[in-house]
C-alpha cells in the first residue's frame, strides 16, 4: 500500500494510467492486453489496492492536471470495490467446486439457495467443467470462509484512506458478527450473491470471459490443483538450523555463467530462496541501458526493486532498495553465548535465532525494507559509498 501511494505522487501519469489499464485487463473483457493473467492467478486485494489508488490518473490530460470531485471519488471506490469483491467471489466459487463437502447440513438459507442458483448460471460458462453437484451450503459456507480475509484488509486500506470509523461491532469475537460488520462497513450485502443481481447486466459478459478462459477450464478440469481462497500467507524462505548447512551449499555452488575457479561470493534471496553470484562480472545484466550485478537485477523482477537477501560467506543480510540504497544487519543466527557473528571472525558454531528471523519476516511483510534502509543510512553515516548498483 505505501508503495502505491508514493508511486501515485512520484510517477508520470501516463505511466500510472498504463498501469491501471494492465490491472483492469485482469477483470475487463474488452481491454486486449498481451500475456494478461488468468483470474486464479492473480491478488485481488492487489488489484484493489492498486485500482483505488491509480484510477485519479484516468481524469488527466496533457495541458490539465484534473482531480476526481468527492462525489465521484466515492463512486469510483464503490464501484471498484464491488467489481473486484465479485471477481474474488468467482475465484473462490471455482476453486471451492473442486472439493467435495466434508459434513452433511440442512441448512436451507437464503444464502444457500442464492448460492446453488448462481453457479447454476456460472456453470454455462465453463463448458460442463463447473460441478452441479455441490450443495448450496457447502459453496456458500466456502464463499464465506475464503472472503473474510480480504474484507479484513480491504476495511482496513479504506479506513486509512478515507479515514471513515470502523463500526464496533467489529470488536466482537464472534466470527458472525465480525462478517456483518465488515459488511456493513464496506456497503456490502450480507449475501454477498445480491452483489451479482444488482449488476447482473454488467457482470454476465465479464463471468463469460473468466469463466471461459483456457487456464479456468484447466483447472477445472483437474490439471491444477494448487489454487485455493484464503491463500496462505506468504513466508521468507526456510533456513537451516545449523548455519554450516548454509556454509556447505555456498562451497557447491557454482556459477552458471562461469568456468573458472575463481572464488564466488554466493547470496541467497529470502524471498524466493536463488542463490545468486554476487559481485561479479560474469552475472551482470544490461537493464535499460544500465550494468546492474545479479542480485540488483533479481531485485527487479522478485521485489520490483526490493529485496532481502543473506550474504552466506559473510553472515549478514542485506537489504537493497533499487540501485542505489541499501544497508547490512547481522544475519539471524547466534552462537552459545547468544551473540551474531558478522564476518565469521569467530568461528563459533551458529543457530538460528527463531525471534530474529520472524523480524527480517515482519520488515518484509509491512513493507518497512525501504524505511529500514532510509533509517539505518541516517543513523550509520558511511564515509565511502558502495556501489548497489554492481550488487
Amino acid at each position: 500500500v505505501q508503495f502505491a501511494a508514493a508511486q501515485r505522487t512520484t510517477s508520470p501519469q501516463s505511466l500510472i494510467q498504463k498501469h491501471l489499464v494492465r490491472l483492469l485487463a485482469v477483470l475487463l473483457p474488452n481491454l486486449k492486453m498481451e500475456d494478461t493473467p488468468s483470474i486464479l492467478d492473480v491478488d485481488m486485494f492487489h488489484i484493489l489496492v492498486g485500482a483505488v489508488l491509480a484510477f485519479p490518473s484516468l481524469y488527466w490530460e496533457d495541458t490539465v492536471d484534473l482531480q476526481p470531485s468527492f462525489i465521484s471519488s466515492a463512486y469510483n471506490h464503490l464501484y471498484l470495490f464491488h467489481l473486484v469483491t465479485m471477481a474474488h467471489i468467482i475465484q473462490i466459487l471455482l476453486t471451492s467446486a473442486t472439493e467435495s463437502p466434508t459434513a452433511q447440513s440442512q441448512d436451507n438459507s437464503e444464502e444457500a439457495r442464492t448460492a446453488e442458483s448462481f453457479c447454476r448460471e456460472v456453470c454455462q460458462y465453463t463448458s460442463g467443467c463447473f460441478s452441479r453437484d455441490v450443495p448450496g451450503w457447502h459453496l456458500w459456507d466456502c464463499v464465506k470462509k475464503g472472503i473474510t480475509p480480504y474484507l479484513r484488509c480491504a476495511a482496513l486500506f479504506f479506513h486509512y484512506m478515507l479515514r471513515v470509523p470502523p463500526p464496533e461491532d467489529l470488536l466482537l469475537v464472534s466470527e458472525e458478527g465480525e462478517f456483518k460488520a465488515l459488511c456493513s462497513y464496506l456497503s456490502l450485502p450480507t449475501n454477498l450473491f445480491l452483489l451479482f443481481e444488482e449488476y447482473w447486466g454488467t457482470v454476465s459478459p465479464l463471468l463469460q470471459r473468466w469463466c471461459a478462459d483456457p487456464a479456468v477450464l484447466s483447472f477445472l478440469k483437474g490439471k491444477n490443483i494448487s489454487v485455493r481462497y484464503p491463500r496462505k500467507r506468504n513466508n521468507l524462505v526456510e533456513l537451516p538450523e545449523d548455519y554450516s548447512c548454509l556454509l556447505n551449499q555456498a562451497s557447491q555452488f557454482r556459477c552458471p555463467r562461469s568456468f573458472d575457479d575463481e572464488r564466488k561470493h554466493p547470496m541467497l534471496c529470502l524471498f524466493c530462496g536463488t542463490m545468486l553470484c554476487s559481485q561479479n562480472t560474469c552475472c551482470q545484466e544490461l537493464v535499460n541501458g544500465e550494468e546492474l550485478g545479479a542480485c540488483t537485477s533479481h531485485a527487479l523482477q522478485c521485489g520490483a526493486g526490493v529485496c532481502m537477501l543473506l550474504k552466506i560467506r559473510e553472515c549478514k543480510v542485506v537489504l537493497i532498495e533499487g540501485k542505489t540504497r541499501g544497508c547490512l544487519y547481522p544475519a539471524p543466527y547466534l552462537d552459545e553465548y547468544g551473540e551474531t557473528d558478522p564476518g565469521l571472525k569467530r568461528g563459533n558454531p551458529l543457530h538460528l535465532c527463531h525471534e530474529r528471523y520472524r523480524k527480517f519476516h515482519l520488515l518484509w511483510q509491512q513493507h518497512c525494507i525501504i524505511e529500514e534502509i532510509a533509517r539505518s543510512q541516517e543513523t550509520n553515516q558511511i564515509v565511502f559509498g558502495f556501489n548497489w548498483q554492481l550488487l
